[in-house]
């Protein structure tokens, strides 16, 4: 809806002042500090008059709940003042310190050709909490460094913060509450995991990463927290290890760049286990009600056995995936297909699927799971065809990959969770505008490969602004392949490419057929045809009441944020939790956060 609007132009800044650490010249931390000093003097004061002396006319500041408790970018003097004016009253913003060491210790960088700008992470505390910020200082024609990107973002809470690291709990029969006489802690945690003695504060429908994630961190924070996985376990990962560790338990050094699934499945187990996660597999959600007087919901969950409890959280959370339901097409004479047809969500390996050896199969659609279907087939004998509607966008995990985390998420990258708070700092918008110059490079850096699949008739898609995969994943969540492989397949015609940008036209007994009249013979189809906004699978879950209160997910809005995801979902106790393990782990932070923060009356 707001596509244009979030298409924007980095502006090329004038080089005034030399900044280079020598005596006579301003240094990187003299610019970062009379600005945070600054700064912090017009929080203090509330003087939103004050802010033209430290922000551009067109400036951006990203806030995540340290002003108010939402996910909110502002750009524009007029409206920060407007959203400052709102906020900053009741929210003593102080002890605004910056990093002196490390990666993110003020320095300068030039993001774009024309555009250099001083950068650094700083600290700070409000009335409720500490958090940590990005500045980003950009010279105006008259010389002075004044703010161009800034972000802050809450980290924890002042009296609620994680118990962790030196916070860490005792441990040992001595420190269970009332003594042994109450059970050790082996037999403590089967009465807690069943919720014999309590009942969950939160119930967290889904235990991938979404679900794992934010149940480590509320049960940090003491918010007790029930997981429900109708399946015995879920799946899978397409990104570097460094990327994706998650939350307090990093993967260990010797781990594989690349986790196969069943070995992924093995650590979401194992996690959930050392974290002491409460997880019921096997288990679905029955009737939901939430009353608006109590605050409080009525939810029957059945259990693997057959039993039904009903439980009265405070809090639901969807953390189901990255998409909602299937989108599962249907076509003229399919009922008369003597073949097999099913959506790619159903796909099981190829090699127990049946006899896979010779068979004629065609894969409706090109985006990852497409792509690693087709691969799927044919490395277990069959004969594959890919069909194509538009363009897809392709990078390889082997190169451009690496090139989108280097030195960032990598082994010579700072701490995960500066790097997180770094990899979030800039406005959406911004990221892809900065985007665009990075997929050229990788673009570049993989002509052989876009060279060699454009060849082989496969139409390539870098994005509305050629910025690549984040903008994809962000705002449609599909339309990209991470290639692990089947590229080379397609290249080497190993697996076929046929294109129908008009679609399929009908099925016959034995074959596809498209809307040029194009005849496809096939034994299986399988349709990779995508899935539905993740407010579908909510329907589905907890019926149109809760549904229809709820706003879309993904996507963004107008600010170029997120919608619903993360943040307030539009309905009362009510979150959607999701993304890839690495925005798992870094926003699972947020949703405890804004959970806990209810929880004790401090965000009403």
């Amino acid at each position: 809806m707001f596509a244009e609007q979030h298409t924007i132009k980095l502006p090329s800044a004038p080089k005034v002042t030399p900044i280079i650490q020598v005596k006579e010249q301003v240094s990187p931390k003299a610019v970062a500090q009379q600005w945070l000093t600054k700064l912090e003097t017009l929080l203090k004061s509330n003087s939103i008059a004050g802010l033209s002396s430290v922000m551009h006319q067109d400036s951006w500041w990203r806030d995540m709940f340290a002003f108010s408790w939402d996910i909110r970018t502002i750009r524009g003097l007029d409206k920060l003042s407007t959203y400052f004016s709102e906020n900053l009253l009741h929210t003593n913003s102080q002890n605004l310190k910056l990093r002196e060491t490390g990666k993110f210790a003020p320095n300068v960088q030039t993001p774009i050709e024309g555009l250099e700008w001083v950068e650094s992470m700083f600290d700070f505390e409000t009335k409720v909490g500490r958090g940590s910020g990005m500045l980003r200082l950009v010279q105006g024609p008259d010389g002075v460094w004044k703010g161009y990107m800034i972000y802050t973002a809450l980290q924890e809470l002042k009296g609620f913060e994680e118990n962790a690291g030196i916070r860490r709990p005792h441990g040992g029969n001595n420190s269970l509450v009332g003594g042994a006489i109450k059970g050790n802690w082996l037999e403590r945690r089967q009465r807690q995991v069943e919720f014999l003695d309590e009942e969950p504060t939160v119930l967290i429908v889904g235990a991938g990463q979404s679900g794992l994630n934010l149940g480590a961190r509320l049960q940090a924070m003491g918010v007790s927290c029930l997981l429900v996985d109708k399946n015995e376990r879920t799946l899978v990962t397409h990104d570097p290890v460094q990327y994706t560790h998650m939350a307090f338990l990093p993967f260990p050094s010797n781990w594989p760049l690349f986790t196969p699934k069943d070995k992924l499945g093995d650590w979401f187990e194992a996690y959930a286990s050392l974290m002491e996660l409460n997880v019921w597999t096997n288990s679905t959600i029955g009737n939901a009600v939430y009353d608006d007087n109590s605050k409080a919901w009525t939810i029957d969950v059945k259990k693997a056995d057959g039993s039904v409890r009903t439980f009265h959280p405070h809090h639901v959370v969807c953390a189901t995936g990255h998409a909602g339901e299937a989108k599962i097409p249907t076509f003229p004479g399919q009922s008369d297909f003597k073949g097999l047809v099913y959506h790619g969500s159903q796909h099981q390996d190829a090699s127990i699927t049946g006899n896979s050896m010779g068979k004629k199969v065609v894969v409706v659609g090109t985006g990852n799971s497409g792509h690693d279907i087709s691969q799927n087939y044919y490395e277990n004998g069959a004969s594959v065809t890919m069909l194509q509607r538009r363009g897809t966008y392709v990078i390889s995990a082997d190169t451009g990959l690496f090139m989108l985390h280097e030195g960032m998420y990598d082994e010579f990258g700072p701490p995960t969770e500066d790097a997180d708070i770094a990899g979030q700092s800039l406005p959406i918008p911004a990221q892809f505008a900065l985007n665009v110059d990075l997929t050229a490079k990788i673009a570049e850096a993989e002509k052989k490969t876009l060279d060699g699949l454009t060849k082989a008739g496969f139409k390539l898609d870098f994005g509305d602004d050629k910025s690549g995969i984040y903008r994809k994943y962000i705002t449609r969540g599909g339309g990209y392949y991470i290639n692990v492989g089947c590229s080379q397949l397609i290249i080497d015609g190993k697996i076929a490419i046929k294109q129908s940008p008009d679609g399929i036209s009908h099925f016959e007994s034995d074959a596809l057929v498209l809307a040029d009249g194009t005849r496809l013979e096939a034994d299986i189809v399988v349709l990779a045809t995508g899935f539905d906004n993740m407010r579908t699978t909510a329907r589905k879950i907890f019926g149109d009441t809760i549904a229809d209160r709820c706003k879309d997910v993904w996507d963004l809005d107008e600010e170029g944020e997120v919608n619903a995801m993360w943040r307030p979902s539009g309905h009362p106790g009510f979150w959607f939790m999701g993304g890839s393990l690495a925005l798992c782990r870094t926003y699972s932070r947020f949703v405890a956060l804004q959970i806990k923060a209810i929880e004790e009356g401090i965000y009403t």
